[in-house]
């Protein structure tokens, strides 16, 4: 009798222990969504709401392949959720323009191996499909598709490795401090593009977009269209505007002004910069004459935008598990 007491104890303390673990940081979590049935739950949403509150280990969710029609939103105090796909073509989140598909609110969120999609068609104002507002944020080996106001990068230090990104108008605009590193930004048919709209408001802020050996192209779904299209690398969402462009294929869509007023915004605070671009949108000799308008005179100058400076990567991205360039 004592050695069964002994032993029911001694399972009840590990229990505890285990649970202890895994809601209070001591070891990560995995749960499994499917649409199958076959998985701890049916939707994203409901294994995020079941995430602990403020963890310091990983919360991860993995998500098997299917279309999940769902508005998916990460509270500010669920932190360390990472959102694991099958592929970007397999494990799809589709919205529409009457929500955002994916608003991210909690610090250190990372997604991987997913499709973000927002359904809205070209008569929509606005299609968001990502709103990421997290700190240490990552989305690696991932599909952003849109048409207008695809990604509101909003705030803090985010990474994009390995990305595409579909838009048309302004399609991936805010004030964060975000680095795009190996990603396609992808126009889509329409008349008129911008790539982006950053939004410093002071410079007082150490915010920008930075993309490095990324590729600036027509969508391969319209390619046959890119004569019909003007595109610029992107125009002032806000006075201090800071875009750089470093190491990066620039198509033939791109106009050879490069960049765009957007009204009621001056232009003689901003920061858009170029360096070592190929490709036959990359010639600079007639880009806009506004003061900050430039290329960088060399590899110097650039580090600026590389991870280790805009991103302060160092100290968190390897913990991550993400390669990047530093």
């Amino acid at each position: 009798m004592e050695s069964s007491t002994t032993v029911m104890v001694l399972i009840f303390l590990s229990t505890s222990v285990l649970l202890s673990l895994c809601f209070h940081g001591g070891e990560a979590t995995v749960v499994i969504v499917s649409k199958d049935g076959d998985g701890d739950y049916g939707s994203i949403s409901e294994a995020i709401s079941k995430a602990p509150r403020f963890s310091d280990t990983p919360y991860t969710i993995q998500v098997r392949s299917g279309t999940y029609k769902e508005y998916v939103v990460v509270p500010s105090q669920k932190i360390n959720i990472k959102i694991v796909g099958d592929g970007p073509q397999q494990t799809r989140i589709v919205g529409s323009h009457y929500g955002t598909t994916l608003a991210v609110y909690g610090d250190g969120f990372v997604a991987e191996n997913i499709g973000l999609v927002n359904s809205a068609g070209l008569k929509a104002s606005a299609a968001v499909t990502v709103r990421n507002e997290a700190n240490h944020s990552i989305f690696f080996q991932c599909s952003i598709e849109g048409l207008q106001d695809t990604l509101w990068a909003v705030s803090g230090r985010q990474f994009y490795k390995n990305c595409d990104i579909y838009g048309t108008v302004d399609f991936i605009y805010g004030d964060a401090a975000a680095l795009f590193e190996d990603c396609n930004l992808y126009a889509r048919y329409r008349p008129y593009v911008t790539f982006t709209a950053q939004s410093r408001e002071s410079p007082d802020e150490d915010t920008a977009f930075a993309f490095q050996h990324c590729q600036f192209t027509m969508a391969p779904e319209d390619a046959a269209m890119k004569s019909k299209v003007r595109a610029t690398l992107g125009r002032p969402w806000r006075p201090y505007s800071t875009v750089a462009v470093i190491d990066s294929f620039i198509d033939s869509m791109v106009d050879p002004a490069g960049w765009e007023e957007m009204q009621g915004q001056p232009t003689d605070k901003v920061t858009y910069v170029e360096f070592n671009n190929y490709g036959p949108g990359s010639n600079t000799s007639g880009r806009v004459n506004w003061p900050g308008v430039r290329v960088l005179s060399g590899p110097d100058e650039a580090q600026h935008f590389t991870a280790s400076i805009l991103l302060d990567a160092d100290s968190w991205i390897p913990h991550k598990g993400v390669p990047y360039n530093s």
